[in-house]
Order: structure tokens, then sequence, then C-alpha cells
């Protein structure tokens, strides 16, 4: 017989409290009574909720008046397993197939019998990185909305407009800015797939790991991966028209590479390579206005590496990568990954040197927007399965129209 400890406690200290006064009412010689008879049946193995309902049944049934019951949670806990395995013939159907339990607890040889399993809780995940341009850390022009309406976003062009010393009583002219014109952020709408897990699932890791917090994890960066990549290469079709084809459709002209053979005196050329050569051309066709705080190198991690193994004639390493306070850097420019770019090849355009502040990212918040947890779907409620799915708008564009302007992107492309 299992005795509720906490109910007979709190029986029992009211009950003293009450014979401890030096004059009762008639309310209080009604609730010791009360009080004696319901710890007499908490020590029989009642609950306090029990004893309260049965009170109330009692002078419910005096009025005339409908009886109330207490749910036996165990009980019906049991009794919809039971149904669950006639129907089913299996007591719970689970969408992850949760294993053999023998290999995941293994054996208690030198541990006692008595040693309770755990489970670390922690998941390490296997992760990829996306790309700078969805970074709002890596000098872009971030923006958060609250809305998906067009958002213009003015840009001006006026480098051909210079200072002229005028005379102190001088006749002056007025000129208007060389080039105005507006780069209109839209929004596009992205989601991770669906995931699915029982709702027994979701009971039976809540002491380890949260299900949903585990779920923001993956798929922010499964969301991250996606809009990087449309940013950086997006075709402009219902998506953003990207970084690498912005700069091509607007005709600026990239370094075309002539390859490490200046370096290391190999056959390599500039179809299957880049040289110290190729980064020097493109950092001198950067216009000295864009080298600020912002300027970055955009490669991704293989041409990266290439790069930082990068031999001189003498089967030296050229330490043409450095680095400043943990940051990789070449000719002091910091570098940032982005791996939706191409790899070093034949008509390729493996590395980006630009003023990342010129490019926009815009990002949507709004109620729309993260992780949703829903039941109301095929497949789902029916079977006892709960879906978990996220939501976001994103969208971005190039900050310059002006072509008669220097570009603050320079690209490098290797040769056909």
């Amino acid at each position: 017989m299992n005795i509720n400890l906490r109910d007979l406690s709190l029986l029992t200290q009211e009950y003293n409290t009450l014979t401890n006064k030096m004059r009762m009412t008639k309310a209080d010689e009604k609730r010791c009574a009360y009080l004696q008879t319901a710890i007499s049946a908490v020590k029989s193995g009642a609950t306090l909720a029990e004893v309260d309902v049965e009170f109330h049944n009692e002078r419910s049934r005096a009025a005339g008046l409908s009886e109330v019951t207490i749910a036996n949670r165990d009980r019906e806990t049991e009794a919809r397993g039971w149904q669950q395995f006639i129907h089913n013939g299996k007591v719970e159907s689970r969408d992850m197939v949760e294993g053999s339990i023998s290999p995941r607890v293994g054996t208690y040889t030198s541990m006692g019998q008595f040693v309770p399993t755990d489970f670390f809780p922690q998941l390490f995940s296997a992760m990829k990185a996306h790309d700078a341009l969805f970074d709002e850390n890596s000098g872009v022009t971030f923006i958060r909305s609250t809305n998906g309406r067009p958002l213009p976003v003015p840009v001006a062009g006026d480098t051909e407009s210079t200072a002229v010393i005028v005379g102190e009583a001088g006749s002056q002219s007025s000129v208007d800015i060389d080039s105005t014109e507006h780069v209109v952020l839209g929004a596009n709408s992205y989601a991770s797939d669906r995931f699915v897990a029982s709702m027994e699932a979701f009971q039976d890791v809540e002491q380890s790991l949260s299900l949903v917090s585990q779920m923001k994890k993956f798929f922010a960066d499964k969301l991250a991966r996606g809009i990087g990549a449309d940013l950086m290469n997006g075709n402009g079709s219902s998506k953003t028209l990207g970084l690498i084809p912005a700069l091509t459709a607007l005709g600026v002209t990239p370094v075309i590479a002539a390859g490490s053979a200046a370096n290391d005196g190999g056959s390599n050329t500039g179809a299957n390579s880049l040289g110290t050569p190729d980064l020097q051309a493109a950092v001198s066709a950067l216009d000295s206005a864009y080298i600020g705080p912002s300027t970055r190198w955009l490669m991704n991690h293989k041409t990266f590496a290439a790069l930082s193994g990068q031999l001189d004639k003498y089967g030296n390493v050229l330490n043409l990568v450095r680095y400043v306070d943990g940051e990789a850097r070449i000719f002091g420019i910091p570098v940032a990954i982005c791996p939706s770019m191409d790899d070093i090849g034949a008509s390729k355009t493996p590395v980006v040197l630009g003023d990342l502040s010129y490019w926009a990212t815009r990002v949507i918040n709004d109620e729309t927007s993260g992780l949703v947890v829903y039941k109301e779907a095929p497949g789902l409620v029916e079977q006892g399965n709960v879906g978990i799915r996220c939501f976001v708008r994103a969208f971005g564009g190039l900050l310059y129209t002006d072509t008669s302007s220097p570009s603050p992107f320079i690209p490098i492309q290797n040769h056909s």
C-alpha cells in the first residue's frame, strides 16, 4: 500500500493548527471532523484529490446533483496502451526507429544491479558551413524587417565629379548627382523539410534533450546553407539574383587568372590554379575607396586550402595566408569562407574581392517565421505523430548600379 506522504503532511499540519486553538468555532469543528476522516483515508492509500471528490459527491447526492469523477491517469494510460496493442499488434508505433535497448544500455558487470541508466543530455550533430553573405557579422548590410513588402534601398554614384578651386567672388554653378537609382529588396520564402516524431518520443527525451531545441539547431543550419547559396549564386528567377550573377549581368570586368606557375615554376595554368599575381591584380583593380573594415576575400574552403599551401620554386610554402588574432588574411584583407562558390577550374569564378557593405541581406522576422509544431496534417494526428518545420523569408541585392563608377567587387575568373 502506497501512502501519499505529502497529502498526509498537509492534512496533519492543518489539523494540528486547528486543535491548538484556545477556542474553536463551529466551522473549525466541522473542518477538524473532515481532516480526521481525510487523514484516515490517506493512511489507507487514498489521495487527497480522491477524498475531496468523495466529499463533494456526498453533498451532491444530498442535493440531488450529478456526481463528478477523478481520472486515474495511470489506468487511462494503461488502457490506451492495451487498446493500441490490440489494434496494431504492438504497444508503440514510432516514426523513428529507437533500436534495441541492449547495445545502448550495455552490461552492469562491474557496476552493480541497481545503477540506473542515464543519457548524456546533448547531441553532437554533423554541420556544414554557410556563405558569409548570410552572416550579419561579415560586413554585409544586414537588414531585419517585420514584413516582406518591397523595400527600395537608394544607391548613388558621383565619381565623375570632383572638387575644383573657385575664386573668392567667382560664379558658382549647380549640378546634380551623376547617378541615382534604387535597389528593391523583396522577400523569398524558405522552409526546412518536415521532421516527424511520435508524441511518445517528445515525452521520452524530455529529461535528456529537447527535440524542439535540436530541430532549431538542424533547421538553422539547413536554412543558412540554402539561403546563403542563393545569395551567392541565385539566378534571379523567383529568387535572389546572387552576387556573382549580378556582377556578370552588370558587365563587371573580372581578373583572368594566370595561374600559379609564376610562384612554383610548375605546369599549372590559369585554367586550373591561382597564383599570387592573380590576387595582386584583384587588389589593384579594386578602387582604394572600397578598402576598409568591410572588405573581404570570398572563396570556398578548397580554394582557401590551395592558396594556403601555395609553394615557391624551392618547394617552400609561400605563407600567402597569414593570421592576425586568429583571422586568416591575404595581403592584410580578411578571408570569408563561402561554401557555395566555385572550386578552382576552367571558366569558374573561385574568388571575389570586395566591400561587403555593398551587398544587402534582408531577413524578415514576423509572426509567420520560425519553428512551427503542428499535428493537423495527413499522417500525423491519426498516427500519434507531431510535425516540426521551420519557415523564414530572406532576400539580397547588390547595392551597385552605376557601372560608370568603379565596382565595389572584383571577381577572379579562371580562363577556359
